[in-house]
């Protein structure tokens, strides 16, 4: 029995597991999670397609779920990419808030700014940065504070306000310095400039662009280097020093750059010779610019505007209008362009939900079957418990069984060795001699080896029509104590028929607990529980094999 109950167990065990394997999440997640982590500011663009790599990240757990997602915004924008519709942010924040992990919720609370920003609802954008930054505070996140404040400064710059973007702007200065992001720094530099340029603050303009130039220069970053001097390009060409302008041109043209930042240097020295009316050095500079950025339509668009410009100036009408219209060809494509950016991002959102329904169907197969296996075993070794618990239930009975026939074989022995008028009543009642002979007559050795059988055919030996008159018993009991038990039977109202014959026969001193079990068709322990509750109604020692109290 107990190797059956081990199986059961065993299968039962085994069929959990197998339920809990299927729900299992990927085994990598973890790893591709830190890893994505290590490498989203350098290299946001592997970081991304390390991420989206991650099939179902809804069956991560809560924790690796919300760091995903945050990963993901990151990735997204310092790539570039559209994350207007990754609205998810705001959960992701209500999550780190709960879990008071103020360095995380402030970084949620961060990219919740950048996509009001990205929906260009000022605002929002607002509430959220400033949320970000009273987040940020518990935090010893200094680079990131430093991004807030550059955000806001850029965001009020956006609208106008340009006080309060050189304000936000500075702070960001400070913070960036001193979490030693001097990249980052020299870009807000620059962008203070940008914003003293536009409100007339020449001197104040070139103070930061000089600033700027310096550590680009100090740090040696040719793209920051090159970027600040197209700044100041810029910035000399708007106020007429077109000298000044080529110079600054030149020298970020030298610079290491890509083809397009090249093209966009060309263009710029081509308009400085535009206003200087100096026609043929226009056409050369775009003529060098258009053979590096044939790809890119939004400069492209720019060198045919510019040409037709020129052509219109020289009278060459045609040839203006040639330019023109290949303009507006380029400014369809321009929005194209937009356009289809993003309908590829809502292509790629619909073959991820397409993928992700198929490996779902898949998925749900597999479970389904590994579900009909675990029933299975669950319903083998349900069928393995109630053999057991049958057999145990006939081991039971067989030995309930054998007590009783042993009782009756205790009483067939002192019945015979006693002249007790009461038992010679008794006998005669139960004829027990012939019985007892009688059930060892008829069994067989496989019927006593059945404990369910044992126990049907002694039933049917001892207690079918020879059952025992109980009431012709209980007269002569109750005619030897001289009406003791009616009055017994009167004063325990709450006695039922069985616990009322215990007492009779248990206060008769004459019969022990296996001999009342026979004649009552009771088990030994029901009798021995009945019997302790007669003790606590009359009031006697639970132990005491008495049942009349003498006080």
């Amino acid at each position: 029995m107990k190797n059956l109950y081990a199986l059961y167990n065993g299968l039962l065990i085994f069929a959990l597991a197998l339920t809990c394997f299927s729900c299992s999440q990927q085994p990598d997640a973890k790893d591709m999670l830190v890893q994505a982590e290590s490498m989203v500011e350098q290299q946001p663009d592997s970081a991304l397609r390390l991420l989206q790599s991650i099939l179902f990240p809804e069956n991560l757990d809560d924790s690796r779920f919300n760091k995903y997602n945050l990963l993901l915004l990151e990735a997204k924008d310092k790539d570039y990419k559209d994350i207007t519709s990754d609205t998810i942010i705001f959960a992701v924040k209500d999550y780190y808030l709960q879990k008071k992990d103020y360095p995380d919720a402030a970084m949620a609370a961060y990219y919740c700014g950048r996509l009001w920003h990205e929906r260009n609802n000022m605002s929002e954008a607002v509430r959220a940065y400033m949320e970000a930054e009273t987040l940020a505070e518990k935090t010893d996140n200094d680079n990131l504070k430093g991004l807030i404040q550059a955000n806001l400064g850029i965001l009020h710059r956006k609208h106008s306000s340009y006080d309060k973007a050189i304000e936000f702007t500075k702070n960001a200065v400070v913070w960036y310095d001193k979490a030693k992001n001097y990249k980052n720094e020299i870009s807000v530099l620059r962008l203070i400039g940008d914003c003293f340029l536009l409100t007339k603050q020449n001197d104040s303009a070139f103070y930061y662009y000089d600033k700027s130039l310096n550590l680009a220069n100090l740090c040696n970053i040719p793209n920051l280097q090159s970027a600040v001097k197209q700044n100041m390009g810029v910035a000399y060409k708007e106020q007429g020093l077109y000298a000044k302008a080529k110079n600054l041109f030149s020298e970020a043209l030298v610079l290491p750059n890509d083809s397009v930042e090249k093209a966009r240097i060309l263009l710029n020295i081509a308009q400085v010779y535009e206003l200087e009316n100096n026609s043929d050095s226009v056409n050369f500079y775009i003529d060098k610019a258009m053979l590096l950025h044939i790809s890119n339509p939004g400069l492209m668009r720019s060198s045919y505007l510019l040409k037709s410009k020129i052509a219109e100036k020289n009278n060459q009408l045609q040839e203006a209008l040639n330019d023109y219209k290949e303009y507006h060809n380029y400014t369809t494509k321009v929005f194209s362009s937009e356009k289809n950016n993003e309908l590829l991002e809502v292509q790629g959102k619909y073959d991820y939900e397409k993928l992700k329904n198929t490996e779902t169907q898949f998925i749900i197969k597999q479970k389904n079957a590994l579900l009909l296996l675990a029933a299975a075993l669950i319903t083998a070794g349900i069928f393995i418990f109630l053999l057991y618990r049958r057999s145990a239930k006939n081991e039971r009975l067989l030995m309930e069984s054998e007590q009783k026939i042993e009782g009756l074989q205790q009483m067939a022995n002192n019945f015979s060795n006693e002249k007790n008028s009461f038992r010679n009543l008794l006998l005669e009642q139960f004829d027990i001699l012939r019985k007892t002979a009688l059930i060892d007559s008829v069994l067989n050795d496989n019927e006593k080896a059945s404990g369910q059988r044992l126990l049907k055919r002694f039933n049917q030996i001892v207690y079918g029509q020879d059952a025992l008159d109980w009431e012709k018993l209980y007269q002569s009991m109750n005619a030897l104590q001289n009406g003791f038990y009616d009055k017994i039977k009167s004063d325990y109202p709450q006695w039922n028929e069985t616990e009322f014959r215990i007492f009779c026969l248990t206060h008769e001193n004459q019969f022990n607990d296996k001999e009342i079990a026979v004649i009552l068709d009771e088990t030994v322990p029901m009798i021995r529980k009945m019997r302790n509750k007669i003790r606590k109604d009359m009031g006697t020692p639970k132990y005491s094999r008495e049942l009349i109290s003498n006080n």
